[in-house]
């Protein structure tokens, strides 16, 4: 006999249907690499093809020191705040920052404190360096605004309507005081 299994309709009921599956250490881990290789090399891959169709990008650059330098500021920078942030969560909130196998618990402190979307910070910063690394400040600037964006988007009308739904008053009350994007910036 088949047993029948409501299906979420819409992405937001299909991530609040994911955070109510509990998930193995296993499969959390499985998560944590599968979207590691997303965010960290087939994203950013993908981006740097895209600034190859902006040929002017590439006359945008800063004597090769100062490129150095920004490379590796940022890359150091950028993954230490995406290893901090999949540390809370994997700690603090029992899960990932995959949707396959997301938090269980709210995570308001360690990078979480600084702002509500530290990966998405450590993601720009990566970004900025490896694009920079490849083809120049011009390539970099592209990716990590592009990410911005991107990454802003998806966490302005997706991720924040999932949470709140998901974590209620104690999410709105975070919200309220944290700030978005940049450590010690505005609140909205």
């Amino acid at each position: 006999m088949a047993r029948s299994r409501k299906t979420p309709r819409g992405y937001i009921a299909g991530l609040l249907y994911l955070a109510g599956q509990k998930r193995s250490p296993a499969f959390r881990l499985v998560s944590m690499v599968f979207g590691s290789v997303i965010f960290l090399i087939f994203f950013p891959a993908a981006l740097y093809h895209l600034s190859r169709l902006i040929p002017s990008l590439y006359s945008w650059s800063a004597p090769p020191l100062i490129e150095k330098i920004l490379i590796i500021i940022s890359l150091v920078v950028g993954l230490f705040f995406i290893v901090w942030t999949a540390y809370a969560q994997w700690n603090l909130g029992r899960g990932t920052p995959a949707p396959m196998a997301p938090t269980q618990k709210l995570v308001v402190t360690g990078p979480y404190k600084l702002c509500r979307n530290p990966i998405q910070f450590g993601a720009i910063l990566y970004y900025l360096g490896v694009g920079t690394a490849s083809r120049g400040l011009g390539c970099g600037l592209f990716m990590a605004v592009s990410a911005a964006i991107i990454g802003s988007l998806y966490h302005r009308f997706v991720e924040e309507k999932e949470l709140e739904k998901r974590f209620g008053r104690d999410y709105v009350a975070y919200r309220a005081r944290t700030p978005f994007l940049l450590p010690f910036g505005s609140r909205r």
